[in-house]
């Protein structure tokens, strides 16, 4: 059963408290309800960062072959997750993390560039950290809706895998480079950065027990808290600013890769 609007902001104005960061989480493809609903548990979990939990559930058909389907239900969900982002950022002191997961990534900013020609990006003041992990989006495409979007008022974050197998068969059914398993050594990719404000972060390091290493941001989530003091530390420049790292997962910092 769904909620009514007011019955949302009367939810999100619990969740938020006196003055309680959110996290808003957007899922990929091939994810029921229920599995996002653990999924973003998890997170919030593994986390420990005090941040009220927001799922933003678009209706994936929850199946490997429905990969068409699921594009097109996410294409449908923009208006949505605008609505959405709005009332979360509302309050003139609101901080949101947005985080969004392969599809949702591509839902996310095909969202945030609808945004941006409709005027309505003051509410990309609000968040603290905008990150999409494992982005399912054809890297030309990425590019155009960076141009739309321009500079966010902190960079955005990419976390990508070179071996990541979903993203591979993605390309292979959509077609293009998918973002996602960008390689940070790219001298192409490193230059992107630096033009858009970006920040690149290869996790490929990662451990995940997912046999197509798409899911291995969960892994990082639990080290999320101590990755995002260092990237939002004014006095940890080579952190706050756009560029391309590689997580080292030893000392679970950021390394970033010289030009």
């Amino acid at each position: 059963m769904g909620i009514s609007e007011g019955e949302f902001r009367s939810s999100v104005a619990g969740a938020r408290g006196n003055g309680r960061p959110l996290r808003l989480f957007v899922h990929g493809y091939n994810n029921n309800y229920q599995e996002s609903v653990y999924r973003l548990a998890q997170i919030a979990e593994d986390a420990r960062d005090n941040r009220g939990a927001v799922l933003f559930a678009w209706p994936s058909k929850a199946s490997a072959l429905g990969y068409g389907a699921d594009r097109a239900a996410a294409a449908a969900s923009k208006d949505g997750l605008a609505k959405t982002i709005e009332i979360l950022t509302e309050p003139p002191d609101a901080q949101v993390a947005l985080l969004a997961h392969s599809m949702g990534g591509w839902l996310t900013m095909e969202t945030l560039a609808k945004m941006s020609r409709e005027r309505r990006g003051a509410a990309f003041e609000r968040f603290s950290n905008v990150a999409l992990a494992a982005p399912d989006i054809d890297v030309a495409e990425m590019v155009g809706q960076l141009e739309t979007i321009g500079r966010l008022p902190r960079p955005l974050t990419l976390l990508v895998s070179r071996d990541d197998k979903a993203l591979g068969l993605s390309r292979i059914i959509s077609g293009g480079r998918r973002v996602g398993a960008d390689d940070v050594h790219d001298p192409w990719v490193q230059a992107a950065a630096r033009r858009y404000g970006v920040r690149v972060v290869d996790i490929s390091g990662l451990r995940t027990a997912d046999d197509f290493r798409h899911g291995r941001f969960t892994a990082m989530v639990a080290l999320y808290s101590k990755f995002q003091r260092q990237i939002e530390d004014p006095l940890a420049k080579h952190y706050a600013g756009p560029g391309v790292f590689v997580f080292n997962t030893v000392t679970s910092t950021l390394e970033p890769i010289e030009r």
